[in-house]
């Protein structure tokens, strides 16, 4: 089903009633999916430098102040004009990743992916005399995020319902269900009637998760096929997959072998699929159909189930420039800037449902039992959930995090190094440039990045040892604190702190020839979330509170020859 619609007329609606009532709202891990929020455009300008070559890699990507590698076209791209000779390298990646919540496991929980990480090249345009000693072009390909990751979960003696959520936002909109008809009530059903906002409330209602008790009333929305005396338990599954690639195009200079600087035009590649599979069960005491029990109810719900897909895909483009000044022979001091990144990207929005119920005395001509009593969204013609899809003209802009960054190595003599890199992101900088409805909801948008985001430090350190001329040995560590003004976020979830762990070794086995290989651990952190909650004048409905980890052993691998 292909819908062309003012997506955010919802929510910019939803933004004006909070501002005349700030005790209503709602969030979580299942809401909001039909368009695109503050947190999902925190998540794509989440680019970390721990990828590249395998010597990068290895050295957690400390690499402000070092050069001649080809990663540095992505941090710093003065380094490229410490290049002596010419270079041209491949790195090939796997990657595992493992996740865990905080809940019983359910499904899978894990992800195994092949990659690039790096593939580049560097040309030494020019060798001197003077006080340009070289000039050196270079351009290449980095991977900046990984969005390839599992996780799922259930638990038991939930009290609220995800239907608690539907019906305050069928009620707060003022929406009868005569309204999801043609001729009010009496005709056939008609999506074009609902915004996407609206769409799992309206599968909802069709799956038999909430009702409204009486038409004129929109405040008789509720869950009523779940009896007060039901025990209920849940299930979570999410699949992420993706990334986020950038294409560089450098310069590079070296000026009396005492200051290198350079540029970079970035263009990059992003891309991000999510499923979000729910489900929810309920129990009933004594006995009843399938061991279910009995409610007490004409009709009881005995379980409900939702399944979301997102596709996220565009480009962005930037610019970086930096300088890398040598005081000494073995010490170098280094600073680079990223200007915002402009990302340009489409989005699709599916959903779809599916209900199981039960008539313990069937009163309601509405629905069809079949000759068991049970009632399906898959038997029922007038329930039956198609799979709804909205692929329109869906186009956003934004622009990410200023990045300023600093570094300092040592080096003792053709021994050793260390390198020593900060880093500083200005998430409360994220601004909306466009959306699809080309409604005034930027204000909404951009406050919310001011008033709950703050700047993020990025620390990183590295170190390569070389015993033999042909061997060398390296380490590095990463930390990528929280972008949150507060550390519990309650909105959908987001990795807000990264910890990475770098070691690699690297061979000459040759003339011009070099190997490198990498291993990395990378954990990522969730803050404290919810599936689902709200409030409002009435009261408050949750889910229990989760967080989740995930853990990624890279494997990389760089072959490089150099001329």
């Amino acid at each position: 089903m292909k819908r062309v619609i003012l997506l955010l007329a919802a929510v910019a609606a939803t933004a004006a009633a909070s501002a005349q009532n700030p005790d209503r709202g709602w969030g979580g891990l299942l809401m909001d999916k039909d368009v695109m929020m503050p947190g999902d455009m925190a998540e794509l300008s989440q680019t970390q430098f721990n990828f590249g070559t395998a010597r990068a890699m290895a050295m957690a990507g400390a690499f402000t102040s070092l050069g001649a590698d080809l990663s540095s076209m992505s941090i710093n791209p003065a380094g490229l004009g410490m290049y002596r000779h010419s270079d041209i390298s491949i790195t090939p990646m796997m990657s595992f990743a493992r996740s865990k919540t905080n809940a019983p496991e359910y499904g899978r929980n894990s992800r195994d992916r092949f990659s690039m990480a790096n593939i580049g090249v560097a040309i030494n345009a020019y060798e001197g005399s003077g006080s340009l000693v070289s000039l050196n072009i270079g351009f290449g390909y980095n991977r900046l995020a990984d969005f390839n990751y599992d996780y799922s979960f259930q638990r038991g003696g939930q009290r609220a319902t995800v239907g608690d959520v539907y019906s305050r936002q069928l009620y707060w909109g003022g929406v009868s269900k005569n309204d999801f008809y043609n001729a009010g009530g009496s005709g056939n059903w008609n999506w074009d009637n609902i915004a996407p906002e609206l769409w799992n409330a309206a599968l909802a209602y069709r799956g038999f998760l909430i009702d409204q008790e009486d038409p004129k009333n929109p405040k008789s929305w509720k869950p009523t096929w779940i009896g007060n005396n039901a025990e209920m338990g849940h299930f979570t599954e999410l699949q992420s997959r993706g990334s986020v690639g950038e294409y560089t195009l450098s310069v590079g200079a070296n000026i009396n072998n005492k200051i290198y600087i350079g540029a970079s035009l970035g263009i990059q590649s992003v891309y991000q699929r999510k499923y979000i599979d729910y489900g929810e069960e309920y129990y009933y005491p004594g006995t009843g159909p399938d061991g279910y029990g009995n409610s007490g109810l004409d009709y009881q719900l005995l379980w409900w189930k939702l399944n979301q897909s997102v596709i996220v895909e565009g480009t962005g483009v930037n610019f970086k420039a930096g300088i890398v000044y040598r005081p000494t022979t073995n010490l170098r001091l280094g600073a680079a800037i990223h200007t915002p990144t402009y990302y340009s990207l489409d989005r699709k929005f599916q959903s779809a449902a599916a209900g199981l119920a039960y008539a313990n005395n069937h009163v309601d001509p509405n629905v069809t039992p079949d000759d068991d009593g049970y009632i399906s969204t898959a038997n029922d013609p007038n329930m039956t959930s198609p799979v709804l899809l909205d692929d329109g003209p869906n186009s956003w802009s934004f622009v990410s995090p200023t990045r300023l960054m600093f570094g300092a190595s040592y080096t003792f003599g053709q021994r050793g190094v260390i390198s020593v890199d900060y880093e500083r992101d200005w998430y409360n900088g994220i601004r909306i440039k466009d959306n699809p409805s080309g409604l005034d909801s930027q204000s909404w948008y951009n406050d919310s990045f001011r008033d709950n985001y703050k700047g993020a430090n990025i620390v990183r350190v590295g170190a390569e040892f070389k015993p033999l001329p042909v061997l060398a040995l390296r380490a590095g560590f990463g930390y990528s604190g929280s972008m949150f003004k507060d550390d519990v976020s309650p909105s959908s979830p987001m990795f807000a702190k990264t910890t990475y762990y770098g070691a690699g070794v690297g061979f000459v086995l040759g003339r011009g020839v070099l190997l490198d290989i990498a291993y990395q651990y990378v954990s990522s952190k969730t803050p404290d979330y919810y599936l689902f909650y709200v409030w409002d004048e009435d009261g408050a409905a949750d889910s229990a509170v989760y967080s989740t980890e995930v853990k990624r052993h890279n494997v990389a691998l760089t072959l490089g020859f150099r001329f």
